[in-house]
């Protein structure tokens, strides 16, 4: 499996969330399958963290792509994101998990942080340098990716970019 290069994530958001469905996920030496996610893209998505313009917490999101996003919800949890497209601030949510393994899901975003112990130290971290978190091709190529729209938020429910591919009986 070859780790995923920057220019991965140089794409729109919807494109490289339906592209990082299926991908492992390598956490402080631990692989998950990724099979669940949504994308954000600024201006045209008031869900987004940066619409509507650029401030101090999402900075990330307008100066890079291929980084680790992480930001605090309800004042005590983490969700991980990571930023795409190389011309506009939009990122990418990692909605759910699998273990390998045990095929145990993680599948609420801030379960999976607290599992995986994933906090804002991983902020601004580089997806295709940082050793300890990083996406490799695994080489499936799916079809049939369920498409919907975004949950547990209240703005932008129109957009349909949550994507969601798992195995059944699984």
């Amino acid at each position: 499996m070859q780790k995923l290069k920057k220019d991965f994530f140089s794409y729109d958001s919807e494109i490289v969330a339906k592209n990082l469905l299926w991908k492992i996920i390598k956490v402080w030496e631990k692989r998950w399958i990724i099979y669940e996610v949504e994308a954000y893209k600024w201006l045209c998505d008031k869900a987004s963290h940066a619409y509507p313009k650029q401030t101090f917490r999402n900075t990330l999101m307008y100066e890079s792509y291929g980084k680790i996003y992480v930001y605090l919800i309800y004042g005590m949890h983490f969700c991980l994101n990571f930023t795409s497209d190389s011309t506009k601030p939009w990122a990418v949510l990692i909605r759910a998990i699998k273990d390998i393994k045990t095929w145990k899901d993680y599948d609420w975003p801030w379960k999976l942080t607290k599992f995986l112990e994933i906090n804002r130290d991983f902020n601004w971290e580089s997806l295709e340098n940082w050793k300890k978190l990083c996406i490799f091709d695994n080489n499936i190529k799916l079809k049939d990716i369920k498409v919907t729209s975004r949950i547990w938020i209240k703005k932008a429910l129109d957009k349909k970019w949550r994507f969601i591919w798992k195995i059944k009986n699984v």
